[in-house]
């Protein structure tokens, strides 16, 4: 906007006029369905109820809700403030929480996503070198593929995200780092026929029955784009899983062959679970990233943890 342009007559509106009230009235609407059962929810009359969401209306210059023989229901535009209604009250329980942990001598919590094929070690060593510097911080994990981290983090229900970014406009509104790349090989068992062979075909690996990550998710994506660039069928998909250390002792134990982080399978084989194959998947692989909301500031103990996970995973020779 240039500096001497007018302000937004609607933004000013609703900065001027709107409170928290009216977000709680309009939660319990939506909840509840009628302005009763909202008003008595809300600890207030029934009139100063519909009086709050007609103010809503009024400053947003859209209608909210319709009313429908199952109560009062959301609009689209309903829809829309709903989830934005979320986020914010999220905010607020967690500024309380915050400055609670501030005042009996804590850090404060990091809600972490992480994706199944992160670094363990890189994991490990980052909180742990957090909670060395901050003993008063609390760690809350998620796991899952990176479009449901996403979603969560839009939810405000996460601060900060190991994903990979398959797709350029997948991470809109976020601040992404790339922290490490790491490469995928192509397992078996030991006792798999294919591990004695020195020069492994794609044919024959085609061929054969695997266990691969859901549907989906960025591995199986580039695991099932190594055989289409090469023009192979895809291979019987026998069983589908997100948990890598799992699929590394049900590819050992049978007749299965699988995708797992070069680390994994490196570390595997060297212990005599697993065989890696020849050839090596060769696909671009995306990096794991570090992916923070770009919208707010980060607290400070989040950006302590980016900072450490940087400086970490460079000490351990990650890139």
């Amino acid at each position: 906007m240039l500096a001497n342009a007018p302000a937004d007559p609607v933004r000013s509106v609703i900065r001027s006029r709107l409170r928290l009230k009216h977000f709680e009235v309009f939660r319990h609407v939506c909840e509840l369905h009628t302005i009763r059962k909202a008003a008595v929810a809300s600890n207030m009359t029934q009139p100063a109820a519909t009086k709050l969401i007609h103010e809503l209306e009024d400053m947003f210059q859209v209608m909210l809700f319709q009313r429908t023989r199952r109560g009062m229901q959301m609009t689209p535009h309903g829809e829309i403030l709903r989830r934005h209604i979320g986020v914010v009250m999220t905010d607020i329980g967690h500024i309380a929480e915050d400055l609670d942990r501030f005042t009996l001598g804590g850090g404060g919590t990091i809600r972490l996503g992480i994706i199944p094929s992160l670094s363990s070690t890189l994991l490990a060593q980052c909180i742990n070198g957090l909670l060395q510097a901050h003993p008063g911080t609390r760690f809350a994990l998620q796991e899952g593929a990176t479009d449901g981290l996403m979603q969560q983090m839009a939810r405000n229900e996460l601060d900060i995200i190991f994903g990979r970014v398959l797709h350029a406009d997948q991470p809109r509104h976020l601040r992404v780092t790339k922290v490490y790349t790491e490469a995928f090989d192509i397992v078996c068992g030991p006792h798999h026929p294919l591990a004695k062979q020195v020069d492994v075909k794609w044919k024959d690996l085609a061929k054969a029955r695997w266990v691969l990550p859901a549907v989906g998710t960025p591995l199986r994506e580039i695991a099932e784009s190594m055989f289409t660039v090469r023009g192979t069928l895809r291979p019987e998909v026998a069983v589908a899983s997100s948990s890598f250390h799992q699929m590394r002792y049900v590819i050992g134990a049978g007749s299965l062959l699988g995708v797992l982080p070069h680390s994994i399978a490196q570390t595997a084989q060297a212990n005599g679970d697993l065989a890696i194959l020849r050839p090596k998947q060769a696909a671009n692989v995306a990096p794991i990233s570090l992916m923070v909301r770009g919208d707010i500031e980060p607290s400070p103990v989040v950006a302590a943890f980016e900072a450490t996970v940087i400086r970490t995973a460079k000490a351990l020779g990650l890139d």
